[in-house]
């Protein structure tokens, strides 16, 4: 028996557009997304919250500019972001000591603390997107959307 979502995409997706690549990669991020959003959000993160954690889990300490670049996004939408999340107690911000008018951005413990448990959910949607696939159509699945990205990262000039 198919499955609500599944009833509902074949009741608004034609057979055409359910053909293209584009359309399918989009339509799955975007589901993706609802998922680990509703999750990540039981334990008090906002949508824009989750990938600066994600950045400074990475690397921590980095500035405002460099986080919007490593995210794709405007230095404005970030530096709201980096205020709800220090607003939330998961970040600080503080003068850099050689060049003070740059802003380094930093965990604190609460935000060092959450990342298990939300790196657990994410691992979690993660199983769910390849849960019908065996391991090597995951695995194939993963080299596929890289050579994509990577094909199409070719046609784009730099900012």
């Amino acid at each position: 028996m198919p499955s609500k979502a599944g009833k509902s995409r074949s009741r608004h997706v034609g057979a055409r557009l359910d053909e293209s690549l584009g359309f399918l990669i989009a339509e799955a991020e975007r589901a993706s997304k609802r998922v680990l959003f509703a999750r990540i959000a039981e334990h008090g993160i906002r949508r824009g919250g989750w990938f600066v954690l994600r950045a400074l889990w990475e690397r921590e300490g980095i500035t405002h500019r460099e986080l919007a670049q490593r995210l794709g996004l405007m230095e404005t939408s970030v530096l709201e972001m980096v205020r709800a999340l220090e607003g939330d107690g998961l970040v600080t911000r503080t003068r850099d000591d050689v060049d003070r008018r740059k802003v380094r951005i930093h965990l604190t413990p609460e935000g060092r603390a959450i990342e298990t448990t939300l790196m657990q959910v994410a691992q979690t949607v993660n199983d769910l997107m390849v849960r019908d696939l065996t391991q090597a159509e995951a695995v194939l699945l993963k080299i596929l959307l890289k050579k994509v990205r990577d094909s199409l990262s070719e046609q784009i000039e730099p900012e």
